[in-house]
């Protein structure tokens, strides 16, 4: 029996699954670190790394939405569909929608080169042209992977989903340690490297994204204008409302970290500085721990039929809060040698050690609000629930603006950073009792045991 298998079969077990989400999550993102290092260590801070990491922001942000709010609503609509008629019919229709904005987005990308290419480089030359080219190809490969890891979510296959999003990194840092053995290296290979991570993952996520628009009997040429009316079915047009509920949401979420650095900026000089330094050691764990277990919780609730769902939901509650907590603890109890062993080079002193302690304790109770909320937003959206969700979720995200154009100014940086994790806890409240509150239909004799079936 191989350990792939030794997985699959026991599947159902948490440890087993929390140790193979985690163990997965850490290693995508330690080889999304080494490349980091590694850019930074041959080619240091220049035109070259600006102009890169300016323009990749375009394919990034794609696939922050294909992996975000896309996935948010895809997955529980796909899985409901599988559920009742054993396929999808949308998904050719949306396959087909998505290969015309990815090559339409190329398209825009190219044509505003002159002015993408002014706004990242002084003197942009061939060099940053050519950047630009390449990462224009990303975006139809990034709506592949995208669509292919909510199938994977669907179906409750998580560690599946996970590689097929995190493989790109790896195989980017593959590529560029490739090109350095072979005296390849120059400027045009860090481009390179992130078109091959996210066209050859994009390739295998193509095929099995045609494969399963080919299960679908009523695929073909012939009926090309049925693709093209997709829209009109019923389901289509209820997942395209849950995909624009997750997506002002994600909208909201933009503006409100904007008008966070507003509120700082008028703190004075270093109070920025202090908050993402800040922020990046709070929220270590939501990268590390939340972040995947909540994919896995999404994919579990998928896997299982609506009766089950708010059992599943609270016995994986607990789980997450359990380990977030725990996280919470060590992070806050080990903060400054964090912060120490991190930061603490060159001109960081001790008068910015405690700026960035100060700023420590909003973010990691941020981090318990935003971890806990993850998996709420999971739930809400896989119970068709997902507007409730964003209603109050902007509601927060006003509350907190209003309540730090009030009192912001008395209270100092870190209290602007309180009036998220306040606001937001408000509305995470009152989702949770949505959340928790079962149908007198769904009686608890029906739930016991549906899980390990």
């Amino acid at each position: 029996m191989t350990l792939l298998e030794w997985v699959r079969r026991n599947r159902t077990h948490p440890a087993l699954l929390i140790g193979a989400t985690l163990f997965a999550g850490g290693l995508f993102k330690l080889s999304a670190f080494a490349r980091e290092a590694f850019i930074a260590a041959r080619f240091g801070l220049s035109s070259v790394t600006d102009t890169y990491f300016g323009l990749q922001q375009f394919p990034i942000t794609l696939a922050t939405f294909m992996f975000g709010a896309f996935s948010l609503a895809f997955t529980p609509a796909y899985a409901a569909a599988r559920r009742r008629n054993d396929s999808v019919s949308w998904l050719p229709g949306l396959t087909l929608y998505g290969c015309l904005l990815g090559v339409l987005l190329t398209l825009l990308m190219l044509a505003a080169a002159p002015w993408l290419l002014s706004l990242f480089s002084k003197t942009p030359g061939a060099a940053a042209w050519n950047t630009l080219a390449l990462l224009s190809l990303c975006f139809l490969p990034i709506f592949f992977i995208g669509v292919a890891a909510s199938v994977y979510m669907a179906e409750g296959s998580n560690l599946s989903a996970m590689t097929i999003t995190g493989l790109p990194y790896l195989v980017m840092t593959l590529t560029l340690l490739a090109l350095y053995a072979a005296h390849a290296l120059n400027n045009l290979g860090l481009p390179i490297s992130m078109t091959a991570g996210f066209a050859l993952v994009g390739l295998y996520a193509f095929v099995r994204v045609l494969g399963l628009c080919a299960a679908d009997s009523r695929l073909g040429m012939r009926h090309i204008s049925a693709l093209w009316a997709t829209w009109r079915q019923p389901d289509f047009r209820a997942f395209l409302r849950e995909l624009g509920a997750s997506s002002v949401e994600n909208l909201g979420y933009a503006g409100n970290q904007l008008l966070i650095l507003f509120f700082l900026a008028r703190e004075g000089t270093g109070a920025i500085s202090a908050n993402t330094c800040g922020m990046r050691v709070g929220l270590i764990g939501y990268s590390l721990l939340a972040q995947p277990l909540a994919q896995l919780v999404q994919a579990r609730l998928c896997a299982v039929d609506s009766p089950a769902r708010p059992a599943v939901f609270r016995r994986w509650l607990l789980i997450v809060a359990g380990g977030v907590f725990l996280m919470a603890l060590f992070v806050y109890g080990f903060r400054v040698t964090v912060i120490r062993l991190v930061y603490m080079h060159g001109k960081f002193q001790n008068t910015e050690l405690n700026e960035v302690a100060a700023m420590l304790p909003p973010w990691i109770g941020y981090f318990i609000v935003m971890s806990l909320n993850a998996i709420v937003t999971r739930y809400m959206f896989t119970d068709n629930k997902g507007t409730i969700y964003v209603r109050r979720q902007l509601g927060a995200y006003g509350a907190a603006n209003l309540l730090r154009l009030l009192t912001a100014s008395a209270f100092g940086p870190a209290w602007i950073i309180w009036c998220s994790v306040l606001t937001e806890a408000a509305a995470m409240i009152f989702n949770l009792r949505t959340c928790l509150v079962t149908r007198s239909s769904e009686a608890l004799p029906e739930l016991v045991g549906v899980e390990e079936a």
